[in-house]
Protein backbone atom coordinates (compact mmCIF):
# COMPACT_ATOMS: atom_id res chain seq x y z
CA UNK A 1 0.00 0.00 0.00
CA UNK A 2 3.05 2.49 0.48
CA UNK A 3 4.31 1.93 -2.73
CA UNK A 4 0.79 2.13 -4.24
CA UNK A 5 0.12 5.58 -1.90
CA UNK A 6 3.82 6.89 -3.05
CA UNK A 7 3.30 6.44 -6.85
CA UNK A 8 -0.17 8.33 -6.61
CA UNK A 9 1.44 11.06 -4.88
CA UNK A 10 4.55 11.38 -7.45
CA UNK A 11 2.07 11.45 -10.56
CA UNK A 12 -0.01 14.22 -8.49
CA UNK A 13 3.05 16.41 -7.99
CA UNK A 14 4.27 15.99 -11.72
CA UNK A 15 0.64 16.31 -12.89
CA UNK A 16 0.18 19.62 -10.75
CA UNK A 17 3.50 20.97 -9.55
CA UNK A 18 4.43 20.55 -6.20
CA UNK A 19 3.88 24.22 -4.82
CA UNK A 20 4.56 27.10 -6.96
CA UNK A 21 2.87 25.86 -9.97
CA UNK A 22 -0.31 28.08 -9.23
CA UNK A 23 -3.48 27.80 -6.99
CA UNK A 24 -4.30 24.04 -8.25
CA UNK A 25 -0.66 22.98 -7.00
CA UNK A 26 -0.40 19.58 -4.72
CA UNK A 27 0.73 21.27 -1.87
CA UNK A 28 -1.92 23.74 -1.49
CA UNK A 29 -5.15 21.20 -1.35
CA UNK A 30 -5.54 20.84 2.33
CA UNK A 31 -6.17 16.58 1.10
CA UNK A 32 -2.96 16.44 -0.76
CA UNK A 33 -1.65 17.78 2.29
CA UNK A 34 -2.64 14.89 4.72
CA UNK A 35 -1.67 12.21 1.74
CA UNK A 36 1.67 13.68 1.67
CA UNK A 37 2.21 13.17 5.49
CA UNK A 38 1.19 9.51 5.59
CA UNK A 39 3.15 9.18 2.46
CA UNK A 40 6.18 10.63 3.98
CA UNK A 41 5.42 9.26 7.35
CA UNK A 42 4.93 5.61 5.90
CA UNK A 43 8.10 6.07 3.22
CA UNK A 44 10.46 7.48 7.06
CA UNK A 45 9.25 3.98 8.63
CA UNK A 46 10.19 1.64 5.88
CA UNK A 47 13.75 3.02 4.89
CA UNK A 48 14.09 3.38 8.94
CA UNK A 49 12.89 -0.22 9.52
CA UNK A 50 13.19 -2.06 12.46
CA UNK A 51 16.24 -1.73 13.41
CA UNK A 52 16.08 2.02 14.10
CA UNK A 53 16.16 3.46 17.90
CA UNK A 54 14.84 7.15 17.07
CA UNK A 55 12.25 7.56 19.18
CA UNK A 56 11.26 10.35 16.71
CA UNK A 57 11.35 7.98 13.57
CA UNK A 58 9.25 5.19 15.41
CA UNK A 59 6.43 7.67 16.44
CA UNK A 60 6.15 8.93 12.87
CA UNK A 61 4.70 5.09 12.07
CA UNK A 62 1.95 6.10 14.50
CA UNK A 63 0.58 8.55 11.66
CA UNK A 64 -0.29 4.96 9.44
CA UNK A 65 -3.09 4.97 11.43
CA UNK A 66 -4.30 8.22 8.96
CA UNK A 67 -4.27 6.28 6.00
CA UNK A 68 -7.94 5.25 6.16
CA UNK A 69 -8.72 9.02 6.25
CA UNK A 70 -6.94 9.16 2.74
CA UNK A 71 -10.95 7.88 2.02
CA UNK A 72 -12.33 10.75 2.92
CA UNK A 73 -10.61 12.75 -0.06
CA UNK A 74 -12.47 10.46 -2.49
CA UNK A 75 -15.99 10.55 -1.28
CA UNK A 76 -17.52 13.52 -1.41
CA UNK A 77 -20.40 12.95 0.99
CA UNK A 78 -17.56 12.19 3.81
CA UNK A 79 -15.42 15.18 2.66
CA UNK A 80 -19.05 17.66 2.87
CA UNK A 81 -19.75 15.96 7.06
CA UNK A 82 -16.06 16.60 7.86
CA UNK A 83 -15.74 20.12 6.27
CA UNK A 84 -19.22 20.82 8.04
CA UNK A 85 -17.52 19.01 11.15
CA UNK A 86 -14.64 21.36 11.25
CA UNK A 87 -16.64 24.41 10.30
CA UNK A 88 -19.05 24.10 13.19
CA UNK A 89 -16.44 24.16 15.56
CA UNK A 90 -16.30 27.65 16.15
CA UNK A 91 -20.12 27.15 16.85
CA UNK A 92 -19.34 24.31 19.57
CA UNK A 93 -17.20 26.01 21.21
CA UNK A 94 -19.43 28.69 21.89
CA UNK A 95 -21.97 26.09 22.95
CA UNK A 96 -19.99 24.76 25.26
CA UNK A 97 -19.79 27.82 27.07
CA UNK A 98 -23.11 28.12 27.09
CA UNK A 99 -23.04 24.42 28.63
CA UNK A 100 -21.11 24.57 31.61
CA UNK A 101 -22.43 27.94 32.50
CA UNK A 102 -25.49 25.44 33.14
CA UNK A 103 -23.70 22.84 34.32
CA UNK A 104 -22.27 25.67 36.93
CA UNK A 105 -25.57 26.68 38.29
CA UNK A 106 -26.46 22.72 38.73
CA UNK A 107 -23.08 22.27 40.49
CA UNK A 108 -24.47 25.12 42.96
CA UNK A 109 -27.72 23.96 43.05
CA UNK A 110 -26.61 19.96 44.28
CA UNK A 111 -23.90 20.99 46.52
CA UNK A 112 -26.59 23.16 48.09
CA UNK A 113 -29.01 20.02 48.42
CA UNK A 114 -26.33 17.54 48.86
CA UNK A 115 -23.26 18.83 50.48
CA UNK A 116 -21.40 16.61 53.00
CA UNK A 117 -23.90 14.22 52.32
CA UNK A 118 -22.21 11.07 50.74
CA UNK A 119 -19.99 10.23 53.57
CA UNK A 120 -20.14 7.24 55.06
CA UNK A 121 -18.73 5.28 57.63
CA UNK A 122 -15.77 2.46 56.80
CA UNK A 123 -16.16 -0.62 58.98
CA UNK A 124 -14.49 -3.24 56.65
CA UNK A 125 -11.94 -3.94 59.19
CA UNK A 126 -14.58 -4.01 62.67
CA UNK A 127 -16.26 -6.78 63.41
CA UNK A 128 -19.49 -4.84 63.99
CA UNK A 129 -22.40 -7.02 61.96
CA UNK A 130 -24.93 -4.64 59.78
CA UNK A 131 -27.61 -4.29 62.40
CA UNK A 132 -24.76 -3.17 65.20
CA UNK A 133 -23.71 -0.38 62.30
CA UNK A 134 -27.38 0.29 61.54
CA UNK A 135 -28.04 0.74 65.07
CA UNK A 136 -24.85 2.46 66.70
CA UNK A 137 -23.38 4.80 63.66
CA UNK A 138 -25.69 7.33 62.98
CA UNK A 139 -23.19 10.30 62.58
CA UNK A 140 -19.21 11.25 62.18
CA UNK A 141 -18.80 11.05 65.86
CA UNK A 142 -20.14 7.79 66.13
CA UNK A 143 -18.15 6.42 63.62
CA UNK A 144 -14.64 7.96 65.08
CA UNK A 145 -16.29 6.26 68.45
CA UNK A 146 -16.43 2.91 67.16
CA UNK A 147 -12.99 2.72 65.32
CA UNK A 148 -13.82 3.56 61.72
CA UNK A 149 -13.35 5.59 58.83
CA UNK A 150 -15.24 8.72 57.99
CA UNK A 151 -14.60 8.32 53.58
CA UNK A 152 -16.52 10.45 50.67
CA UNK A 153 -17.08 8.86 47.02
CA UNK A 154 -14.76 10.54 44.17
CA UNK A 155 -18.37 11.94 42.95
CA UNK A 156 -19.55 13.95 45.38
CA UNK A 157 -21.72 17.05 45.59
CA UNK A 158 -19.47 18.42 48.81
CA UNK A 159 -18.28 21.58 47.04
CA UNK A 160 -18.78 23.47 44.00
CA UNK A 161 -15.95 22.42 41.93
CA UNK A 162 -16.31 18.61 43.21
CA UNK A 163 -20.03 19.09 42.18
CA UNK A 164 -19.08 20.58 38.51
CA UNK A 165 -16.55 17.27 38.33
CA UNK A 166 -19.34 14.96 39.08
CA UNK A 167 -21.67 16.45 36.52
CA UNK A 168 -19.46 16.42 33.99
CA UNK A 169 -18.78 12.83 34.62
CA UNK A 170 -22.33 11.96 34.42
CA UNK A 171 -22.64 13.96 31.12
CA UNK A 172 -20.30 10.71 29.78
CA UNK A 173 -23.03 8.41 31.23
CA UNK A 174 -20.04 7.44 33.65
CA UNK A 175 -20.79 6.52 37.27
CA UNK A 176 -24.30 8.22 37.21
CA UNK A 177 -25.73 4.59 38.47
CA UNK A 178 -23.71 5.19 41.91
CA UNK A 179 -24.11 8.89 42.18
CA UNK A 180 -28.12 8.04 41.86
CA UNK A 181 -27.99 5.26 44.87
CA UNK A 182 -25.69 7.64 47.08
CA UNK A 183 -28.53 10.51 46.53
CA UNK A 184 -31.45 8.20 47.26
CA UNK A 185 -29.42 7.15 50.47
CA UNK A 186 -28.15 10.30 51.85
CA UNK A 187 -29.47 11.69 54.81
CA UNK A 188 -27.65 14.94 55.68
CA UNK A 189 -24.13 16.89 56.14
CA UNK A 190 -21.90 13.84 58.14
CA UNK A 191 -24.94 11.80 59.20
CA UNK A 192 -24.28 8.24 58.02
CA UNK A 193 -26.59 6.96 54.81
CA UNK A 194 -29.61 5.08 55.70
CA UNK A 195 -30.28 2.76 52.58
CA UNK A 196 -34.00 3.89 50.35
CA UNK A 197 -33.88 7.06 52.89
CA UNK A 198 -35.46 9.27 49.88
CA UNK A 199 -36.82 7.73 47.18
CA UNK A 200 -37.77 11.15 45.76
CA UNK A 201 -34.32 11.52 44.66
CA UNK A 202 -34.89 8.82 41.82
CA UNK A 203 -36.74 10.84 39.92
CA UNK A 204 -34.88 14.30 40.42
CA UNK A 205 -31.53 12.90 39.24
CA UNK A 206 -33.43 10.98 36.76
CA UNK A 207 -34.69 14.35 35.47
CA UNK A 208 -30.78 16.18 36.15
CA UNK A 209 -29.31 13.14 34.03
CA UNK A 210 -31.65 13.51 30.95
CA UNK A 211 -31.13 17.26 31.14
CA UNK A 212 -27.17 17.23 31.36
CA UNK A 213 -26.49 14.22 28.98
CA UNK A 214 -29.66 14.34 26.61
CA UNK A 215 -30.68 17.60 26.04
CA UNK A 216 -26.95 19.17 25.69
CA UNK A 217 -25.58 16.14 23.57
CA UNK A 218 -28.90 17.36 21.40
CA UNK A 219 -27.77 20.75 21.40
CA UNK A 220 -24.18 19.90 20.13
CA UNK A 221 -25.74 17.46 17.27
CA UNK A 222 -28.34 20.60 16.60
CA UNK A 223 -25.31 22.71 15.89
CA UNK A 224 -23.14 20.29 13.22
CA UNK A 225 -26.53 19.82 11.62
CA UNK A 226 -27.45 23.20 11.11
CA UNK A 227 -23.96 23.49 9.83
CA UNK A 228 -24.11 20.44 7.79
CA UNK A 229 -27.64 22.02 6.23
CA UNK A 230 -25.97 25.72 5.27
Amino acid sequence: MTAVFTFEAAVKIIAFGFAFAGKNSYIREPWNILDFVIVVSALLGVIAGDSIKISFIKALRILKILRPLRLIARNKGLKVAIVSLGRSIPNIVRLQVIVLFFVFLFAILQTTILSGSFYRCSTDHLSLSMKQQIAYIKTMEDCYNYGGEWVVPDLNFNTVFASMLTLVTIQTTEGWIDVLWDSVDAVGPYQQPIEGNSPIMIVYTMLLIIIICMLFIELFVGVVIETFNN
